[in-house]
């Protein structure tokens, strides 16, 4: 008989997508979905791709029940999940905590995707937090959920080696296009009972939450090294205050020499770069931002700005 699969996702994220996706295609029968609401769809990956499905709209083509709780941990959802008599939940960027309530209803086991190695990294945006700490190595794990945040057995992993021009999607696509057999070797083991589980080593890991927009400001006393890290991993993200406006930086570059000039002045305009001295060092980027405009070369904005080398951006 095949395993009866409830879904746990993220509608606008890569991440559930690819792993909805995936499930689609392996013997199993999806009995159900489940949404994080509205206020919980931030995300780091958020859906692009074409050809990715919004498993949701999916679902509810095929007839299946789509669900959306403000607060799935509630003894009526559970009685509500309960009527689908799932074997197994299978969560991939489902950003709530799950109690036991829930946690105790699939007859097998409820398992989350989770993209890091834990016990690293737990909670939310791994790839994010891993990449911003200059991590060499990120990955996968599969796990057994508990009332813990990402704490629970291992069940599978895989490590990705990480690189300097990574970005939080790129990372995630590699990461994803390893892992996404594990979606298969899910099921086939439910299906045969014999599921793996590895406890997480004690006292060990680390755990990370949510970002927010001072997560995402530069400083110009940072080292370029370090600026150039930021605006890379997350590119039209990152921005610094520039003539006491935002300026989102699609792109950097940590150029060759040092400078005399203070952190944040103005050291060179070409054709299309600006170059910035720093708190160690010289950045460069070619294509900004203002807040609320459209993306331009850096050098452009500073002509018309009217700025020139030698003059600080700080204001």
């Amino acid at each position: 008989m095949a395993v009866r699969v409830i879904f746990f996702g993220n509608s606008l994220s890569t991440f559930s997508a690819r792993h909805f996706a995936a499930l689609l295609d392996v013997p199993g029968e999806l009995v159900g979905v489940v949404d994080v609401p509205a206020t919980k769809q931030n995300t780091t990956n958020p859906l692009a791709a074409v050809g990715l499905l919004n498993f949701v709209d999916e679902a509810r083509k095929r007839n299946i029940p789509a669900y959306q709780p403000s607060d799935p941990n509630t003894s009526s959802f559970a009685s509500e999940l309960a009527k689908l008599e799932a074997d197994l939940f299978l969560a991939a960027g489902y950003a709530i905590i799950l109690k036991e309530v829930i946690l105790e209803l699939p007859k097998l086991l409820a398992v989350n995707f989770h993209a890091s190695l834990l016990p690293a990294y737990r909670g939310k945006h791994p790839v994010f937090w891993a990449l911003r700490s200059g991590e060499k190595l990120s990955g996968m794990t599969v796990h057994a959920m508990d009332p813990g945040i990402d704490t629970g057995d291992i069940i599978y992993q895989v490590r990705i080696r990480t690189r300097q021009d990574d970005t939080v999607a790129t990372m995630y696509k590699r990461i994803m296009d390893q892992s996404m057999d594990f979606v298969r070797k899910l099921i086939a083991d439910a299906e045969h009972n014999r599921i793996p589980r590895q406890p997480q080593p004690k006292n060990t890991g680390s755990y990370f939450s949510s970002t927010t927009e001072d997560d995402f400001q530069l400083d110009w006393t940072w080292s370029a090294e370090k600026i150039k890290l930021f605006i890379t991993i997350t590119p039209g993200k990152c921005f610094a205050i520039v003539g006491g406006g935002k300026v989102y930086f699609f792109n950097a570059q940590k150029e060759v020499g040092v400078t005399t000039y203070s952190p944040g002045t103005l050291q060179n305009i070409r054709k299309t770069r600006a170059t910035v001295a720093t708190g160690s060092g010289v950045l460069s980027s070619s294509l900004i931002q203002i807040e609320g405009g459209e993306p331009e070369s850096f050098a452009g904005f500073c002509r018309r700005e009217g700025f020139h080398p030698g003059d600080s951006l700080t204001g």
